[in-house]
């Protein structure tokens, strides 16, 4: 984020400190203290994020609503121990969860001229799965399975019937998948781990 936007986005607002949140994920302490504007016409929120280990550290601030607990996620990521550290309009931002370096993945890789581009809102995991949510310009909502390992995408809610995703639930080793048919009737799919790996298997490709 630009230093530009920040102090645009800062001007004028006095932000109260409102929470402190601590995690850990692998062996990265995460310390987050979250500030608040509000009155009847504004919200906003800001939050100084710090990650430590041992002797490394690494800070940045984040700026609008986050849900920061669900914010951080541990991630396989070329036998890498990553930090699935925060969203982006269409992409992630990771840290290196042994020497705290920050790396960016960009989804979707590319935009064909006059496609419609995915926008990523939620990410849920699944052991070293990733589920994108999200739509499109015009809608509607959908999620995309993602495999670090061999580096494919899965349309999940599509593949399953899913025309209009509402949400998804993680149970156990399955992600249940909620929304409409094609007829826009209520459905629900639960899809397990190894449904989703042979789905990726068979239907995914590298970009979307």
């Amino acid at each position: 984020m630009s230093e530009k936007y920040i102090n645009a986005y800062t001007n004028g607002f006095e932000f109260a400190f409102t929470e402190h949140i601590s995690s850990r994920v692998f062996d990265v302490e995460i310390e987050v203290d979250v500030f608040e504007y509000s009155d009847k016409y504004n919200f906003r929120e800001k939050a100084h994020v710090v990650l430590k280990k041992e002797n490394l550290s690494y800070e940045c601030d984040l700026y609008d609503k986050h849900n920061y607990e669900s914010d951080f996620h541990p991630v396989t990521l070329n036998s890498k121990r990553m930090i699935c550290f925060r969203k982006t309009l269409y992409g992630f931002t990771f840290v290196n969860a042994d020497t705290l370096a920050e790396e960016y993945e960009y989804y979707p890789k590319t935009v064909d001229d006059g496609g419609e581009s995915f926008i990523i809102t939620d990410i849920k995991q699944l052991d070293d799965i990733l589920i994108f949510e999200g739509c499109y310009w015009a809608c509607p909502y959908e999620c995309f399975a993602y495999d670090y390992g061999s580096k494919r995408f899965y349309d999940l809610s599509m593949e399953n019937g899913i025309v209009s995703l509402d949400k998804t639930l993680l149970q156990g080793e399955k992600i249940v998948i909620l929304g409409t048919d094609k007829n826009d009737y209520p459905k629900e799919v639960a899809v397990s781990k190894q449904d989703i790996y042979f789905g990726i298997n068979k239907h995914g490709k590298t970009e979307f």
